[in-house]
């Protein structure tokens, strides 16, 4: 039954390739480059908090140079639910921090700023990793079919799938994905919204990521949601690990009181 359902989503899979995604990417300039990533980073979320639901901003540096001294991207790409597009774009002319914005669509199959972006790429060596979530979505597919099918389709290094029941009884799927880099993460939102052998995927956010991150390696991040098996295992083995403890506690305390009553007997039989 899983191989049946799997073949299924993979031909779906490839008709699903030349449909248009669910989120618009769109361009920003005219910003102060001169300032921390971080802070242009939570400017323009605040600037575009207006137009809804903002899944992802991506603020491009060079990451090659000193951090202190460095002259962010002249261009920022902000992510969009579709039906968002228009009301992000009306900003245009705005102003942000005494600046004036230029903000103009630009599709995923466009690639004219790539001249400007290229040199900001991140290394081999620095590639983030990312927690990307996806809208919760009803489906009486197994677990493992579901998550053995986001991951494949999402380019995905890691996935966290569970379902829950609703009050009306159906079946709610909550998921999340991880990738690495911006080159995963614009992946998987140019993937966003497409219907695979009924489960549709639609991308709700990409986790900011901390300003202080590791370099190297690849790890999950904290801000995860965890198997509840998992949480009762660690806490049933943490409540065990106490009680050993306490009594390892109580017998080196017992041994202790036998021994100062054994030296006290024994001196009691030198005197006489």
């Amino acid at each position: 039954m899983h191989q049946s359902a799997i073949k299924g989503l993979e031909l779906n899979c490839r008709d699903a390739d030349i449909r248009k995604s669910s989120i618009s990417r769109i361009s920003v300039e005219g910003y102060d480059t001169s300032l921390r990533r971080a802070d242009v980073d939570g400017a323009l979320r605040e600037h575009f908090a207006s137009c809804g639901n903002i899944i992802h901003v991506y603020v491009p540096v060079p990451l090659d140079v000193d951090v202190n001294g460095v002259i962010l991207c002249r261009y920022s790409l902000i992510y969009v639910n579709e039906e968002d597009e228009e009301k992000a774009l009306k900003l245009d002319g705005s102003d942000m921090g005494g600046r004036i914005l230029q903000i103009n669509p630009y599709p995923f199959h466009e690639n004219h700023l790539d001249d400007y972006l290229a040199p900001m790429q991140e290394g081999e060596f620095f590639l983030p990793q990312h927690t990307i979530m996806v809208k919760d979505f009803e489906s009486s597919l197994p677990i493992d079919v579901i998550k053995a099918q986001l991951e494949k389709y999402f380019s995905a290094k890691g996935s966290f799938v569970y379902q829950d029941v609703t009050a009306s009884g159906a079946i709610k799927t909550v998921a999340r994905f991880y990738v690495r880099g911006q080159e995963g993460v614009e992946t998987a939102l140019e993937r966003s919204g497409r219907s695979v052998e009924g489960l549709y995927f639609v991308v709700t956010e990409v986790v900011p990521v901390p300003a202080k991150i590791r370099p190297t390696g690849y790890c999950h991040p904290h801000n995860f949601i965890e198997d509840p098996n998992i949480t009762e295992k660690r806490s049933q083995k943490k409540k065990k690990s106490k009680t050993t403890e306490r009594n390892q506690s109580k017998k080196k305390e017992k041994k202790r009181k036998t021994r100062v009553g054994y030296q006290k007997k024994m001196k009691s039989e030198s005197r006489e």
